[in-house]
């Protein structure tokens, strides 16, 4: 990364997701701010706009102006995908007030600051020039330089300008005035520099509302015995990939995959009974046959009209698209990485970007592991205290990262509007940034009975509305219907369906234990491992950022011998913070930086919808979800 002829290295991930175009950064060893106002990129060909697409209009449909360009129409909008390779910032703001006499310096350029050596213009003062550090920040995604104004009395001018601080907590309270006759010549209010509108009061720089960037992180599975521009992300899609988690759709068939069943339409019962009445006039015993193999084809074969009629009948959804298109991707997500594919295998390695799952199964009953890593005996037990039923380990994850747009002023999508990024390619299409990237990741599904348990003992559930805790497929359904995932689709939007909040609080929380502990027992840097959390399977993916584009084998190492460490660590973890009792009892959930709080371009949802109460329980309110010992605590 790089800002004038200063230079800093920064990874993608963290480029990604602080350093996109309109972004405000610090740049510490100069001791000055400055905006991101150019990215030099390289454009990614491969990549599956209409996936991109289907993704993240869900996210967006909360914002203001979602109903406008170019959110409204994104499944006909070409989306274009840049790779950053260098960043290029400017100085800003720009406005600069000397520390002793408080006397204001507007620099032309980086060139002209650079002329005074960083010290006070004024006559007869040697100090220091400090970056202003508030701005003008509004909904409209605009963020505007406060500029200050000389007074308009004869002999008054710009040398005269000084900024008079007030309350730090009360912006409205600071304001520039006039040396010679002490008026107020400006407060810190101001024009929008975008849309014009009357801005009442600045922002301090780093107030955490300047600057929301909008992301998303896809598994970017490629499709297997299909052309991927074949495949509808629709309700059929969802639909059969629902009858497949549950069990219902038999693959068994040679070389067929269940892309292969979403893009064949079968045959249902009235186009059968309309095939017969068409060959009325043909003789009795050739309809019959005609009409006995096509009902074979259609059972042996499965299509996409039979697999959703069944699934229809047995999963109630609402008619909603969004979550369609959700559930969608978390189930092909999760299908793919711990069964990996379906089909020719010839097929699928000539495929790049392919999962590669391994069970815990292939390890623990391996006896010469269990000989070699004696710990390993004791893996499964571990992880029931967790509450986890299977675990994979996957190579070649394959990883997509998009940020799509920003807004500004406040974190709540339905108050903001969000803003595109200025086109690099053709005018027409929509520009947004990522990088694809191989990684690899642990996956943890996690016990679905032993949720909608913790559910009804913490009051969270009735038993009436409650599966049968016996019936796998049952529990499967009831997570399908009762759980949410557009909930969880923007972090800075509150989650307002209440079972959805409670069982993504859950495995947020879980996930961030695991995460905080992961690096120490696998050597990758804290800020190097990611989450993606699948409420609806449900389940937890832990991944590794591949920064310099290959398999690092730290995760690998980690479940495969260091695992029992790993969970003790974690519940460790979870139960203690050195801010306690403060962060225990505190009202909006026990968690903060010192215990559950990772970096934010590593968690999935900014640090929101945390409570280590969940796991650990709180003695009174609140069960423990796992498994805890009073002296791990």
């Amino acid at each position: 990364m790089q800002e004038s002829n200063a230079e800093m290295r920064r990874g993608m991930a963290q480029v990604l997701g602080s350093f996109t175009p309109g972004a405000i950064f610090s740049y510490g060893q100069e001791g000055f701010s400055m905006q991101v106002d150019d990215w030099k990129t390289e454009r990614m060909d491969s990549v599956d706009g209409r996936r991109v697409a289907n993704r993240i209009a869900g996210a967006i449909s909360e914002f203001k102006n979602s109903d406008t360009p170019p959110w409204n129409d994104l499944d006909n909008t070409v989306i274009e995908m840049y790779r950053p390779t260098e960043v290029q910032g400017d100085f800003f703001p720009q406005t600069m007030v000397c520390r002793d006499c408080k006397g204001v310096f507007r620099p032309k350029s980086l060139k002209h600051l650079g002329s005074t050596n960083g010290f006070c213009q004024q006559t007869g003062c040697d100090g220091r020039l400090k970056q202003i550090q508030f701005v003008l920040v509004h909904d409209c995604g605009a963020v505007t330089n406060i500029e200050p104004s000389p007074c308009n009395k004869s002999g008054h001018s710009w040398d005269d300008v000084y900024l008079k601080r007030g309350d730090p907590d009360d912006m409205t309270t600071f304001s520039f005035r006039c040396r010679k006759c002490r008026q107020a010549t400006k407060g810190l209010q101001g024009q929008c520099s975008r849309c014009g509108d009357w801005v009442k009061s600045a922002r301090p720089l780093q107030s955490g509302s300047v600057y929301y960037p909008h992301r998303e992180v896809m598994v970017d599975i490629p499709p297997v015995g299909v052309d991927g521009r074949d495949l509808r992300y629709d309700e059929d899609w969802a639909r059969i990939l629902m009858h497949a988690h549950l069990g219902r759709l038999d693959l068994s068939l040679e070389g067929v995959t269940l892309e292969e069943v979403a893009t064949r339409a079968g045959i249902d019962e009235d186009q059968l009974a309309s095939i017969e009445e068409e060959l009325k006039d043909v003789p009795p015993e050739t309809a019959e046959k005609i009409i006995g193999a096509l009902g074979d084809a259609a059972s042996n074969v499965p299509g996409r009209v039979e697999i959703v009629k069944q699934n229809e009948q047995y999963v109630n959804l609402p008619d909603d698209s969004r979550r369609y298109a959700r559930i969608a991707h978390e189930l092909f997500t999760f299908m793919r990485a711990t069964d990996g594919y379906e089909g020719d295998p010839a097929e699928v390695r000539s495929i790049d970007r392919h999962p590669v799952p391994r069970s815990l199964g292939e390890f623990v009953d391996d006896k010469e592991f269990v000989r070699r890593y004696r710990q390993a005996g004791l893996y499964r037990d571990l992880l029931d205290d967790l509450k986890v039923t299977n675990a994979w380990v996957v190579d070649s994850f394959p990883l997509l990262s998009v940020v799509y747009g920003y807004s500004r002023d406040e974190p709540d999508a339905r108050r903001v509007e969000l803003r595109e990024f200025d086109s690099v390619g053709s005018s027409d299409s929509l520009t947004v940034f990522g990088d694809r990237s191989p990684s690899e990741a642990i996956v943890l599904e996690v016990d679905r009975a032993a949720i909608v348990e913790w559910l009804l003992e913490a009051g969270e559930l009735s038993g009436a509305d409650a599966p049968d805790l016996d019936d796998e497929v049952e529990l499967k359904r009831w997570f399908l219907e009762n759980v949410d995932p557009t909930e969880v689709e923007n972090p800075f939007t509150d989650i307002e369906d209440e079972t959805t909040e409670q069982v993504y609080r859950l495995l947020h929380t879980a996930s961030h234990a695991l995460m905080g502990t992961a690096s120490e027992q696998c050597g990758l840097d804290s800020d190097s491992i990611s989450e993606l959390i699948l409420p609806t399977v449900p389940a937890i993916v832990l991944y590794a950022e591949s920064m310099e584009h290959f398999a690092l084998g730290g995760m690998f190492t980690l479940f495969k011998t260091r695992l029992h460490n790993w969970v003790d660590r974690a519940k460790e973890h979870a139960g203690q913070c050195i801010y306690d009792p403060a962060c225990m009892d505190s009202e909006g959930g026990a968690a903060c930086h010192a215990c559950m709080h990772v970096s934010e371009f590593t968690c999935e949802f900014f640090n929101n919808t945390l409570d280590r109460r969940v796991l650990t329980g709180d003695g009174e309110h609140v069960p423990a979800f796992w498994d805890i010992a009073e002296d791990g605590i």
